[in-house]
């Protein structure tokens, strides 16, 4: 097998499947399996526009088994293949592989955070009630943290609303993380209605009453650094929140205050603070999809093609998380533990971020950071050089050398971390 069938191997009986049940077209001649592969391709291969998908199809070698495809087929099957059927093999590889989740997040149960970030589209076309000067559009997304997958995704114009979009994906029984811009106590009313939970930044604003002190349990390390921690079950007056009981956390690091509003009564005041940290997940995991995969420009206009082109992106990062965990394991390297997970004292390697918006900015949070992300960076993290020696390789024998070149690869990002 080539590297790339390795890597399509965990969804390819999925794919046949779908391929086999679906309603086809008459004459068709470009098959939706081949249209899917050629996605994972165009996003493993970073190719980051139409024009240099069709190029590298044109380049690619024959045993990749790929056609070679016009623009305006590739436009067409954007259009015309349902968004639906790439939605149904992403939750089947989901369910059907056995990925390690984060010991750290294992005794808090299911965590997701969300959040929105806009794509610009090429060829000009804006979504409905989009007002944009700069086509884009909006991609919503619930990033699971314990798995540190996309969970769920909505696609829609660049000013949608981010609080209507996350009670569409709303789940009993998960937490959710959501910063100060999700904040309205509707919103918190609705999750509870919902059955779920929440951990999200309030406004400093915020006026509420306080129905019951809580103790305030923070470990040794973070002493000093964190100050006028505060636990407490609080009211508020606002209408919206009428007869809702809630806790308010809060905590100041440097000169920032941080007010966290939840339901949840069952966790420590650290263990709070430390979910909200992991809020931070999402922004890098845009990044990643952005510059990483070269993902920042949606290549289709349609709006359902627009859901398969998402769709695409995370089966991708799925598919490359999948494979790099085996080759990792394959090579006696194993996903780290609760053990491994203990609170350091201190970590010398915490890098203070040169941007104040960042929560990194601050030293106490950096370390905080530093040592969740050192820890769990050699499993859950696709590097670069890590995917273009994949991409390189994609027409290659997946051999013994292969994977130990692979493991070099992601032993040499983590090491410098």
């Amino acid at each position: 097998m080539t590297v790339f069938d390795t890597l399509l191997a965990p969804v390819m009986p999925i794919l046949q499947h779908i391929e086999a049940g679906r309603t086809k077209h008459h004459n068709e001649e470009f098959l939706w399996i081949d249209f899917v592969r050629i996605l994972v391709f165009y996003f493993t291969k970073r190719c980051g526009s139409r024009n240099a998908l069709v190029v590298a199809l044109e380049n690619a070698d024959p045993a990749l088994g790929l056609p070679a495809v016009p623009k305006m087929t590739l436009s067409d099957a954007f259009r015309r293949f349902p968004p639906v059927l790439l939605r149904q093999a992403l939750t089947s590889l989901i369910a059907k592989l056995n990925l390690p989740e984060n010991p750290e997040l294992s005794l808090i149960g299911p965590a997701r955070v969300g959040d929105g970030s806009e794509f610009p589209v090429v060829g000009g076309m804006m979504l409905p009630k989009s007002s944009e000067r700069v086509p884009s559009m909006k991609l919503h997304l619930i990033f699971n943290l314990n798995q540190m997958i996309a969970a769920d995704f909505l696609v829609d114009s660049a000013g949608s609303s981010e609080r209507s979009a996350v009670r569409t994906m709303l789940q009993a029984g998960v937490t959710y993380v959501l910063d100060r811009g999700y904040m309205a106590f509707d919103l918190l009313r609705d999750i509870i209605a919902a059955q779920a939970f929440v951990v999200m930044r309030a406004y400093n604003n915020i006026v509420v009453e306080s129905v019951k002190e809580l103790p305030v349990t923070l470990p040794d390390s973070v002493v000093g650094h964190w100050v006028h921690v505060r636990d407490r079950i609080v009211q508020s007056a606002h209408p919206d929140a009428a007869g809702i009981l809630f806790r308010l956390v809060e905590c100041t690091v440097g000169t920032t205050t941080y007010r966290l509003i939840t339901n949840r009564t069952d966790i420590t005041t650290f263990q709070v603070i430390v979910l909200y940290a992991y809020r931070w997940q999402i922004e890098l995991i845009f990044r990643f999809f952005k510059h990483t995969l070269n993902g920042v420009e949606v290549i289709t206009q349609s709006k359902q093609g627009m859901d398969t082109f998402f769709a695409a992106m995370f089966l991708t990062a799925i598919l490359h998380l999948y494979f790099k965990i085996d080759c990792l394991e394959q090579g006696g390297y194993l996903p780290p533990t609760t053990h491994d997970l203990l609170p350091e004292p201190q970590d010398d390697r915490a890098q203070i971020s040169i941007d104040p918006t960042r929560p990194t900015a601050h030293l106490a949070i950096a370390v905080l950071m530093a040592r969740m992300n050192d820890k769990l960076a050699l499993f859950w993290k696709i590097p670069k050089h890590w995917l273009s020696t994949v991409s390189d390789y994609l027409d290659r024998l997946f051999t013994p050398f292969v994977r130990d070149i692979l493991n070099k690869r992601a032993l040499s990002y983590y090491k410098i971390q």
